[in-house]
């Protein structure tokens, strides 16, 4: 849809047809934000629900909904109301639709306004079909008469009983442009909508088009989110390196969706499958002409974009994937922080075949990811070097526990009144006798695919509690800081494993932290909730680090029983000159004293960095400044 809502201008008149609330949701937030940018007024005609879903993606994405209410910018009306206000006798009347509708359009005068509505949707829901082709013809004579784009809204549930065919016929009739349901929508063969362009336009054809035009050219699709499958993919991408002219570049993109194994463990396979859909549709939405998208398997996309001319061309297409995949997802009532890791090859500079592209891509996305989340990556020769591939890795690290070859460094984390070491981190690393020392994030992926996660969780907890005791006992009393990952929190064993922890090493609960991502508790706030109230009445503080790097926690911070909070290292790397960020700190570290919560900030690199954020009030300082501070600790034999 990205493409689609940056192409319409004034006096386009489109219609969306849907079958999930959140993809209409989606889509409609897409358009709108585009009118936002270009400046536009934005009028909304939403059922109440609507309403709610729209507002809250475009205050995702910035925009200050009160202001631009406010200000006029924004202009929302009740549709059901609207839709009483302009019928008589079943039948809408083009002077009440004049003057209760296009009186906002016409009051702007010449400057153009961006509109989304669901009135004529919600004739069809009622069975009225004749009211809804006429209010069509009201709409579309409005669109060539004033400067007005709009995009109507229709569920395909409102044209699956008998006799639907005309009336929908009909209603495409009086668009310029027709959009696809989502995969799977369920409308019968005859009523699968396909994009029509105006008819002035050329037809441009391309392989991004809807899964119902690519199925009816016999293109194999993948069965659970409708993109074309890895075999066609790679098939369109032979086709375009052996049509590349010199000098033509191509980037291919290898996009790893993440946290899909979370969502099945926690909230079932069918939502995971629903998320994984609803990225891919986005994905598949941000394309341009030409530029192909593919499932590889799994939580895995392949995404071709020909017109290369140089590496800086591709930051573009990846930002834009990188944002609209970021946007959040409701899932079973839940909020879920939604984000993708991307590595890309270019031809011809990173190979100049299939085979050598993929694999080149796959190598920077495993880069990316080890980064951590929502991160990018384009190929360069050393990662040829970077270390052994999945499978090599996993079966080397079945037998890493049992071999002794794991092991905790410490970093420390600095009072930042005082300068004293006050508590440290613990960091598990792998020190394998065929690879070297590997940090964890090349390696804890095996060991989850391994199904060794607990184990190496129960093993850094038992070990980071010994050290601290052994600590305590020669009168340094310093406090260990260990992160668990939703999952492991979640697991239903953690609270055992603490208990177990804190027993065979006899270490006072106070002196243990426990430490969770921000963006990993808003996914699952309340039962990460209850589990953080039972370990904190058994006297263990708990930690949240990465604090505003994502989907804000802000409405449930009060609730959580939190000692802590660690700011996010982007805001730290900046702190010096950018007055954004410095407002943030600010704030933050206000709200979080007001509610007895300490500050830490993380990331910090210079002494410049750690004054400011000293005068601003953190309470403790961390990062590679204090490198040489770092020590390991003995693991027990």
């Amino acid at each position: 849809m990205q493409q689609l809502a940056t192409s319409f201008r004034p006096h386009d008149h489109a219609v969306q047809f849907y079958a999930d609330e959140a993809f209409l949701a989606d889509v409609v937030a897409d358009y709108l934000r585009v009118g936002v940018d270009a400046g536009e007024r934005l009028l909304l005609l939403l059922t109440v629900p609507h309403q709610a879903l729209v507002l809250q993606r475009l205050a995702a994405g910035g925009l200050d909904t009160d202001a631009a209410m406010a200000g006029g910018q924004l202009v929302v009306y009740d549709a059901d109301l609207m839709l009483e206000a302009i019928m008589r006798d079943g039948m809408p009347v083009e002077a009440l639709f004049n003057r209760h509708i296009l009186a906002a359009v016409e009051a702007a005068g010449s400057a153009p306004t961006r509109a989304f509505g669901e009135l004529v949707d919600l004739l069809c829901a009622r069975g009225n079909a004749k009211a809804a082709v006429q209010l069509e013809i009201f709409w579309h004579a409005a669109c060539r008469r004033l400067p007005l784009t709009l995009l109507c809204g229709y569920a395909i549930r409102h044209f699956d009983r008998p006799g639907d065919q005309a009336a929908f016929d009909a209603i495409c009739r009086h668009h310029t442009h027709v959009m696809p349901s989502e995969p799977h929508g369920g409308l019968a063969s005859g009523q699968q909508p396909c994009e029509v362009a105006r008819p002035q336009q050329a037809p441009r054809l391309n392989h991004e088009r809807a899964p119902s035009q690519l199925a009816e050219q016999g293109v194999g699709l993948d069965e659970l989110t409708g993109l074309a499958t890895r075999r066609v993919g790679e098939r369109w991408l032979a086709e375009q390196l052996s049509a590349a002219a010199e000098g033509d570049g191509i980037a291919v993109l290898h996009i790893d969706v993440d946290q899909l194994k979370e969502i099945n463990h926690s909230l079932g396979m069918e939502m995971g499958d629903v998320y994984l859909n609803r990225i891919a549709q986005r994905i598949r939405r941000c394309l341009a002409d030409g530029e192909t998208v593919s499932r590889l398997g799994s939580d895995e996309i392949l995404v071709v974009v020909p017109g290369i001319r140089q590496p800086e061309d591709i930051a573009a297409v990846v930002e834009r994937l990188l944002d609209r995949t970021g946007q959040p997802i409701e899932l079973a009532g839940q909020t879920v922080l939604a984000s993708c890791c991307i590595g890309a090859s270019l031809f011809p500079e990173h190979g100049r075949t299939v085979n050598e592209l993929m694999r080149h891509a796959n190598l920077a996305r495993r880069q990316a990811q080890r980064l951590g989340r929502r991160r990018y990556q384009l190929f360069t020769p050393e990662l040829l070097d970077e270390g052994p591939d999945d499978l090599v890795l996993r079966t080397a690290f079945q037998g890493a526990l049992a071999r002794n070859e794991l092991e905790l460094l410490y970093r420390p984390l600095l009072c930042a009144r005082s300068g004293q070491v006050v508590a440290v981190s613990a960091k598990p690393r792998w020190r394998s006798s065929r690879f070297g020392v590997l940090e964890s994030g090349c390696w804890m992926g095996a060991a989850a695919d391994n199904g060794q996660l607990t184990d190496v969780c129960q093993w850094i907890l038992t070990n980071a509690c010994q050290h601290a005791k052994s600590w305590f006992e020669v009168g340094i009393g310093l406090r260990v800081v260990v992160h668990v990952s939703i999952g492991g929190l979640l697991d239903g064993e953690f609270l055992g494993r603490v208990d177990a922890a804190l027993a065979s090493s006899n270490l006072p609960a106070r002196l243990l932290e426990i430490e969770v991502m921000e963006s990993d508790l808003v996914q699952e706030i309340q039962r990460a909730a209850w589990v953080l109230k039972q370990l904190d009445a058994k006297g263990v503080r708990l930690s949240m680090d990465g604090f505003g790097s994502g989907y804000s926690i802000l409405e449930h911070l009060s609730s959580l029983p939190l000692d802590a909070l660690k700011l996010s290292g982007l805001f730290i790397s900046e702190c010096l000159d950018n007055p954004r960020h410095q407002a943030i700190i600010r704030s933050v570290i206000g709200m979080a004293h007001e509610l007895d919560i300490e500050v830490v900030a993380n990331g910090i690199s210079t002494r410049q960095q750690a004054d400011y954020l000293r005068q601003q009030g953190c309470d403790l300082l961390q990062g590679s400044l204090w490198a040489r501070m770092e020590y390991l600790e003995p693991v027990p034999g």
